[in-house]
């Protein structure tokens, strides 16, 4: 075990298992959150000092071996080791805070939340209506029973703390404060650009935060947001609607693809680096504009296009043409070479 100044030292297993009573609040929320997230138990009081004993043997297992571990790096690796069980949930009548702690770090590590930002206050709030919002659907009856007393049953509520804990943590999103966006909506806003790039949209900071967020917190899917994308490109690209609402998930990109890869080649340059939001390349997409009565260029204009553009002249077969130019020029004028 570590003392005081983290150094290991010898303790017997007894002894150990003894201290359990004395764990400080964030070993107990360690211990809980391993109860939630990877058996699957209701996390009493005597399932945490079953936890702690088995870990423990586990340290001392490891010290026979030669290995110096702490029943916290036991903890851990059974943490790397066990499988997932991410879609399963554990509801639970009452609540404490070591539980109720856990359950909310567990939720907000699994999107990328923050948990520094949750205060105190924020924890002791989240007690509260947990425990509320347990016992709201539940039934209660007390009666009298055979040979005196009282019995009293509890139906328990039809109630996901899953759930709850997710909506109480995306309820603490501010988009117009970057620090409490979770890791998921930060990754998603990439992929949101990406998409809205490919169909040539255009939309604001906030616009594509908030539609991270609906997909990160399933109040939106991604299919849902490539659908509506597709039809505002359509509005946009009239020449390419009939095309984009006949393959599903088609973006316009896709969809000018030839074009793209003719300019690419003509200017030695990856595709990839091609903006159709550039306007001349969207004057080659869209002659008309928004108007849609005229199609895309021909491969063959584009081309044409292509060669007359700055990007041409420093390619190697614009300088060859030159250099080939030059030396009939030469040649011509019967300098000898």
């Amino acid at each position: 075990m570590p003392d005081a100044e983290g150094n290991l030292v010898k303790k017997e297993a007894s002894t150990v298992k003894k201290s359990f009573a004395k764990l400080s609040g964030s070993a107990q929320v360690a211990l809980t959150e391993y109860l939630i997230r990877i058996q699957n138990k209701v996390p009493t009081d005597a399932a945490r000092r079953s936890l702690f004993n088995g870990i423990v043997d586990g340290a001392v297992a490891a010290y026979k071996e030669g290995k110096k571990q702490t029943p916290w790096d036991i903890l851990e690796i059974l943490k790397k080791n066990a499988p997932s069980l991410d879609n399963q949930t554990v509801n639970y009548i009452q609540y404490d805070r070591i539980t109720s702690d856990a359950l909310l770090n567990q939720i907000a590590e699994s999107i990328g939340f923050n948990t520094e930002l949750l205060t105190d206050a924020d924890r002791n709030d989240f007690l509260a209506k947990i425990n509320e919002q347990a016992k709201a659907g539940g039934k209660t009856v007390t009666r009298e029973v055979t040979g005196g007393g009282v019995e009293t049953i509890t139906t328990p509520a039809v109630f996901n703390a899953k759930d709850f804990a997710q909506n109480y943590i995306w309820a603490k999103v501010n988009l117009q404060n970057p620090t409490t966006l979770p890791s998921s909506v930060i990754n998603q806003i990439s992929s949101i650009n990406n998409l809205l790039s490919d169909n040539g949209i255009q939309l604001s900071e906030p616009e594509v935060a908030q539609i991270s967020l609906d997909i990160s917190s399933g109040k939106k899917s991604l299919d849902t947001i490539k659908a509506e994308f597709s039809d505002m490109a359509g509005r946009m690209y009239p020449q390419l609607a009939e095309r984009l609402k006949a393959t599903p998930g088609l973006t316009v990109r896709q969809a000018v693809s030839p074009l793209l890869n003719n300019i690419a080649k003509a200017w030695e340059v990856d595709v990839n680096t091609l903006d159709i939001n550039d306007p001349r390349i969207d004057q080659l997409i869209r002659p008309d504009g928004i108007l849609g009565k005229q199609p895309p260029k021909t491969n063959y204009d584009v081309y044409q296009w292509a060669v007359s553009q700055p990007e041409y002249e420093s390619t190697t077969d614009a300088i060859s043409k030159s250099q080939q130019a030059a030396l009939s020029l030469a040649k011509a004028m019967g300098w000898g070479i």
